[in-house]
């Protein structure tokens, strides 16, 4: 049990820190195609520049699975038994990869566009989510402070009550 858990925990670590870069590789992937590259190659020029990342291993797998294994781009990224999505578990890249597909089939001037705007967004939503991190450990420090100064008051007015109480119990016997 431990070691399954230890296993999905790793895989989470790897799907964030994919989930960090992925605004860029999409970024270079919609250039690649904005070229007029065909997405084929784009996955491998843009693994080939990202090497030694999370990314770059992403798109790696699925060029490999393109080249070697003569898959689609649907199957390289998508088959459940040696997709790349299947080693990066993550529904923000699940969705930016229908998207590619889905847009590819429009031609690479509109995937290339709709990358480009996916890795605005991306980037804006991690944006939001560092403000709201820096925004909930302001509140928690001020709810720390707060907790540190009024425990002892309310310890003390606890004590005081209970003792109170003992007074007049013991008083009315």
């Amino acid at each position: 049990m431990h070691y399954r858990t230890k296993n999905l925990i790793q895989i989470r670590e790897k799907t964030k820190e994919l989930e960090k870069e992925f605004a860029s590789a999409l970024f270079q992937l919609g250039s690649r195609l904005g070229d007029g590259i065909p997405l084929e190659m784009a996955m491998g020029k843009v693994s080939n520049a990202m090497e030694g990342t999370t990314s770059g291993r992403f798109f790696e797998i699925a060029s490999t699975n393109i080249t070697q294994l003569g898959m689609n781009p649907n199957d390289a990224i998508f088959n459940a038994q040696s997709g790349a999505i299947l080693y990066f578990p993550s529904n923000v890249i699940d969705s930016s990869m229908r998207v590619l597909l889905e847009s590819i089939k429009k031609g690479p001037t509109v995937a290339s566009e709709a990358m480009l705007n996916v890795s605005r967004y991306i980037k804006e939503i991690h944006r939001v989510d560092e403000r709201l991190n820096d925004l909930m450990t302001e509140i928690i420090s001020d709810m720390k402070s707060q907790i540190n100064f009024l425990t002892p008051c309310i310890a003390g007015i606890v004590m005081g009550i209970t003792a109170m109480m003992n007074f007049i119990v013991s008083f009315c016997r």
